[in-house]
């Protein structure tokens, strides 16, 4: 009995938003935007992440195939928040067309001033270097802007990378991320096991670095 409540509530909120204007880039770069999420990105989110290599080096929360349903359901959860961590990717030249996702997951109690950091990108933009523009950006904005719901700012960013997920595990060293541990063995996705990176970056280390 729950999940049509939910899909009904998802669905509802979408209605309520559908009409906005696109909203505004929270951070501009010389060729990418990030934004908000609209309903109306639903169906590029839907294409660009429907791809088994983007879903290979995700988490199994990541849906695969993306159905629009998909689409709908990520952007009803992350829309009309008073503090959203969570943002579409979108070219500069096309701004309202979304070819991927960046956020954060924040951490709690005593870990509450650290964010995990993630992203995905179509494939049809690989090999351009957006990840790591958006990467660089966004790392700023998130020390240097982002506030949590009772104006807790962030002081370390950390992502985990997969062992075979050598691009992402590139972005990151390019964008200052130091390798902070191996956990051998951990991550096992469709038959296959990895390894698990942690790479990590405190605002003393990223101010000094920049």
């Amino acid at each position: 009995m729950s999940q049509p409540a939910t899909t009904e509530t998802h669905a509802q909120k979408l209605d309520a938003f559908r009409e906005t204007p696109i909203p505004r880039p929270i951070l501009t770069t010389a060729r990418l935007i990030i934004r908000e999420y609209h309903p109306r990105d639903a169906p590029s989110m839907s294409l660009h992440g429907n791809s088994a290599a983007v879903a290979k080096y995700m988490y199994l929360t990541f849906p695969h195939p993306y159905t629009l349903e998909a689409g709908e359901t990520w952007i009803a959860m992350n829309i009309g928040l008073p503090h959203p961590c969570h943002f579409a990717i979108c070219e500069a030249s096309s701004p309202d067309t979304a070819i991927g996702s960046i956020g954060l997951k924040l951490g709690s109690d005593t870990s509450s001033h650290t964010a995990e950091l993630g992203f995905w990108i179509g494939e049809k933009f690989w090999g351009k270097g957006y990840v790591t523009e958006a990467t660089a950006a966004f790392t700023e904005w998130a020390f240097e802007t982002f506030e949590g719901k009772d104006g807790q700012r962030l002081r370390r960013v950390f992502s985990t990378v997969w062992s075979g997920n050598k691009g992402s595990i590139r972005c990151f060293e390019k964008c200052g991320y130091a390798p902070e541990g191996i956990m051998k063995d951990h991550v096992e996705k469709n038959g296959e096991v990895m390894d698990l990176h942690l790479y990590g970056l405190t605002k003393a280390d990223w101010e000094t670095r920049k």
